[in-house]
């Protein structure tokens, strides 16, 4: 499988993917993370089409400011 990597993409540019992912998730569809293998701290993320390799920083960061919103 190919997975877009975004690791070295503006942080507006990888927190519409995790948008989107949220969204299909929400919707219930399944979303897969997994370590990579690199020993970077990567995950790879996929989700119906979505297939991307990210790092942990920037998505605990979304995940952060998400839940930040929502309280």
């Amino acid at each position: 499988m190919n997975r877009e990597d975004i690791r070295l993409e503006s942080y507006e540019e990888k927190e519409k993917f995790y948008e989107e992912i949220h969204a299909l998730f929400s919707h219930g569809k399944l979303v897969r993370l997994k370590e990579h293998k690199s020993g970077f701290p990567a995950l790879t993320v996929d989700s119906e089409d979505i297939h991307i390799l990210t790092d942990i920083i920037s998505l605990e960061h979304w995940w952060a400011s998400k839940k930040h919103h929502v309280n």
